[in-house]
């Protein structure tokens, strides 16, 4: 959503519409990268299943399942932020999600995503934990509705603490084309 007494028709326009590319991307992509960071400069990338948001969720906060004990989880306790890659595989868009990440250890919270995996038994119930991704930093490049040349410079949108997205200007990108 964006936010009307900050921004002019025009560029509330072009938000919305960047906004519901980078929605339609992340509904059709079935597995994304998840970016922890490890200090000095140093990150970790692993592919995760992407799971549908909750009934009456925010549009903009994200699931994944981990490993209860694992590296992956001890890395998002200690930053506090994780980054959501998704590719379509069409290879006509991406995008990229930042921003905090909590570790929900409630049963619920994994039970309600491990329903949509394959896990014979049960085996895994009890290993993991629920990550919970709120976005507040989102990059993406869909063709046809980013900035062309395609793949050149960067489109960035950022969220403030009431939900609002603004579209960032980047003096090292081409003008978005209209639409």
């Amino acid at each position: 959503m964006t936010d009307a007494r900050f921004i002019d028709a025009e560029e509330q326009h072009h938000v919305e519409r960047l906004l519901q590319a980078a929605r339609q991307t992340i509904a059709e992509v079935r597995y994304c990268w998840v970016v922890t960071s490890v200090g000095n400069g140093r990150a970790n990338a692993r592919v995760v299943k992407a799971f549908p948001n909750g009934d009456g969720e925010d549009l903009w906060t994200r699931w994944f399942l981990t490993m209860r004990t694992g590296r992956k989880s001890a890395e998002i306790r200690a930053a506090g932020r994780v980054t959501l890659a998704y590719q379509h595989d069409s290879g006509s868009a991406y995008v990229t999600l930042a921003g905090r990440a909590d570790i929900i250890d409630e049963p619920f919270a994994v039970e309600s995503r491990l329903q949509q995996v394959d896990d014979p038994g049960g085996a895994l119930l009890s290993k993991l934990v629920a990550v919970k991704c709120t976005a507040d930093h989102l990059e993406l490049h869909v063709r046809g509705v980013t900035a062309e040349p395609w793949g050149h410079g960067r489109t960035l949108l950022q969220r403030n603490r009431q939900g609002f997205w603004r579209l960032v200007p980047s003096t090292h990108s081409p003008k978005p084309s209209k639409g």
